[in-house]
């Protein structure tokens, strides 16, 4: 093993176990909720923002973190994410009011925010062979799909265990020890852009937030705001959305450059994933509520529920990036995406008379963790296929898409399980499990309109020269 070989592994290492701790906050209170609301008191009405301060100031930053990363280097803005994403987390161990939860774990999305789609970012542009860059996406992608579902598991192991702050304490040791190593095996670079150092697009990021978060909290918030609430969230995002449009027209270099929405490979890996998320989102949620519900489990038997998709996850994504190599990232992500219809399919059968999680949720549930498994690596190779003073902005725009696709399965999985409440009705497995099925088989959909021409069969690797190569031309 050479010396660049060793220096991939350990900062494959070091950017997987980052994204792992940061996916998992996304999903781990899911099973801590309960314990939260009788120890801080919090009103039913206001839990979700346990989950919903993390997810806004997360994806509505991650774009402009990952341009930050494309102009003035890597290791800065991760180093940075990192201390906030750590400190943060103490922060919420030691709240002691709802408020102060929720303001830290708001705190936690910006430190996650700056580090993810750098981390993408860095692995990306760290492989110059296609091959082990494949191989490294199918490693990195079972980080991150194993991390949604195992979040479940470790917050019903951590709050029956030690209670719930514990779930935010053991990031602290994992993030003191990521930045120890982040220093060690991130070099100080220059700005990957050269030049473009000073063309940051101030007014263009700053909109863009604005847009975004804007989004999640319409998403999030669809069920608690006031009609004048809603009106006021709607007039401000439509305001925001055409000033961004008229800035990124005009400046040199925006922010979200045209050539990345229209090129075919990047739109099609964004699509998927958006909707992919969200199906993957309700679902996991759904699937907690039905065994806490339904089938009576605590929260350490709901988490360990979720432990043989975890490990499915974790068996089939490394196998992705040959996969892809044999027959190409859209073929893979089609199949993926048919296997997690399967997957939704079988629970929406089983979920109406769960009352054995053995045959009406597990058989679904392995299903979809196969799809995901096999789907996440060419959804991050095509997303990526750009040349590589982009990274930070594909890497950004991809992992928005799927915090906002997560945020929009829930939401629309909440209001539609409200609505129907009124009726004395228990419908969120229908409603989780038919939106799901039907979101992912949409993905599917959107995969097949990227034409075998551009990435298919065998030889991925000279496909996405090629794909990068269109992107440029777009």
């Amino acid at each position: 093993m050479n010396s660049e070989t060793r220096r991939n592994t350990l900062l494959l290492a070091v950017l997987c176990a980052a994204q792992f701790v940061l996916i998992i906050d996304v999903v781990i209170v899911n099973v801590a909720i309960p314990a939260i609301q009788a120890d801080l008191g919090i009103p039913a009405r206001s839990l979700q923002l346990t989950g919903v301060a993390y997810t806004v100031t997360f994806g509505s930053l991650l774009i402009l973190a990952g341009r930050l990363g494309d102009l003035f280097g890597r290791r800065r803005p991760l180093v940075t994410g990192l201390t906030v994403f750590t400190v943060a987390s103490l922060a919420c161990a030691l709240a002691a009011d709802g408020w102060q939860l929720f303001a830290a774990r708001a705190a936690q999305g910006v430190g996650a925010a700056l580090v993810s789609p750098n981390a993408l970012a860095l692995l990306v542009g760290s492989y110059h062979d296609d091959r082990e860059r494949h191989r490294a996406l199918g490693v990195w992608a079972a980080v991150a799909s194993a991390g949604a579902v195992a979040g479940q598991l470790l917050g019903g192991v951590i709050t029956e265990a030690v209670g719930w702050r514990g779930i935010f304490l053991v990031n602290l040791p994992i993030g003191a020890a990521a930045i120890v190593l982040m220093l060690r095996v991130v070099p100080a670079t220059a700005a990957a852009s050269g030049g473009a150092r000073r063309r940051l697009d101030v007014t263009g990021a700053a909109l863009l937030t604005v847009v975004l978060g804007g989004v999640s909290l319409l998403l999030a918030d669809v069920v608690e705001l006031p009609a004048a609430g809603l009106a006021a969230v709607a007039v401000v995002l439509a305001a925001a959305v055409v000033a961004l449009v008229r800035t990124e027209r005009r400046h040199p270099d925006p922010v979200v450059p045209g050539f990345l929405l229209r090129a075919r490979p990047v739109l099609v890996a964004n699509a998927s994933l958006l909707l992919s998320a969200g199906a993957l989102g309700a679902t996991l949620y759904v699937a907690s509520v039905v065994m806490q519900t339904s089938m009576g489990y605590g929260p350490l038997h709901t988490g360990l529920g979720f432990a043989p998709i975890t490990v499915i996850v974790l068996l089939v994504s490394p196998q992705a990036g040959a996969l892809i190599e044999r027959f190409g990232a859209p073929r893979l992500l089609v199949a993926g995406a048919a296997l997690g219809v399967a997957g939704t399919v079988v629970l929406a059968a089983g979920a109406g008379v769960a009352d054995d999680y053995w045959t009406g949720v597990l058989p679904g549930l392995a299903l979809l963790a196969i799809g995901s498994g096999l789907s996440y690596a060419p959804t991050f190779a095509l997303a990526t296929a750009v040349p590589a003073e982009q990274h930070g902005r594909a890497s950004g725009l991809v992992n928005t898409a799927q915090e906002i696709g997560s945020a929009a399965g829930l939401a629309t999985l909440g209001a539609l399980a409200a609505a129907a409440a009124s009726g004395g009705a228990l419908v969120e497995p229908v409603v989780g499990y038919g939106g799901a099925a039907a979101t992912l088989a949409v993905a599917g959909l959107l995969a097949l309109t990227l034409r075998d021409g551009q990435d298919g069969g065998a030889g991925g690797s000279r496909k996405t020269t090629g794909m990068t190569r269109s992107v440029l031309d777009s």
